[in-house]
C-alpha cells in the first residue's frame, strides 16, 4: 500500500451537483467547516454540475422543472439564456454565498477502506481519509 501521506476530513463530498452542493450547504448547518472538517470534490472545471454540459438550445425557459438548492432560491433568471449559462451562475453564486470552496477540478480515482475506521479516497489532488463520503457524482459519470 502507498504510503502517501493522508489529509484527514470527517466527510469527502464528490460532486458539485445539486446533490453534491445540497449536502455541502447542511455541513455547514450542522457545524462542520469547509477544508477542515468536509470537502467538496468536483471533476469539472466550473461550477454548474451536469447543466454545463446541456446543448445551447435549451434555454431554461424550456427547462421543465429545476428544484432550488437548500437556503437560496434562483429568482429572476432570464427564460431566453440557456440553462447552462443560468445553472452554472445559480451555482457559482451559491458556492460563494455559502463558503463551500469547492475544489476543482479534481478526479477521485478510488475510494477504499483505509486504516483506523477512515477510507481512504485517492484523488488527483492528493489523498484524502474521511470518515464518510457522500458519492453525489449524478448520472453522467460512471463511478466504479
Amino acid at each position: 500500500m502507498n504510503k502517501i501521506r493522508s489529509r484527514e476530513v470527517e466527510v469527502v463530498v464528490v460532486g458539485a451537483g445539486q446533490a453534491g452542493l445540497s449536502s455541502a450547504y447542511h455541513l455547514r448547518r450542522a457545524g462542520y467547516e469547509p477544508d477542515r472538517d468536509f470537502v467538496v470534490l468536483d471533476h469539472s472545471p466550473r461550477p454548474g454540475g451536469a447543466w454545463q454540459f446541456r446543448w445551447p438550445s435549451l434555454t431554461y425557459g424550456k427547462v421543465h422543472g429545476m428544484h432550488a438548492l437548500p437556503g437560496r432560491e434562483l429568482t429572476g433568471a432570464d427564460d431566453s439564456l440557456p440553462s447552462a449559462e443560468v445553472i452554472g451562475g445559480y451555482f457559482a453564486e451559491y458556492e460563494d454565498a455559502f463558503d463551500l470552496r469547492v475544489h476543482r477540478p479534481v478526479e477521485v480515482s478510488a475510494v477504499r477502506e483505509g486504516p483506523g475506521g477512515r477510507l481512504r479516497a485517492e484523488t488527483s489532488e492528493g489523498v484524502w481519509a474521511p470518515r464518510a463520503l457522500i458519492n453525489a457524482t449524478g448520472t453522467w459519470d460512471r463511478p466504479f
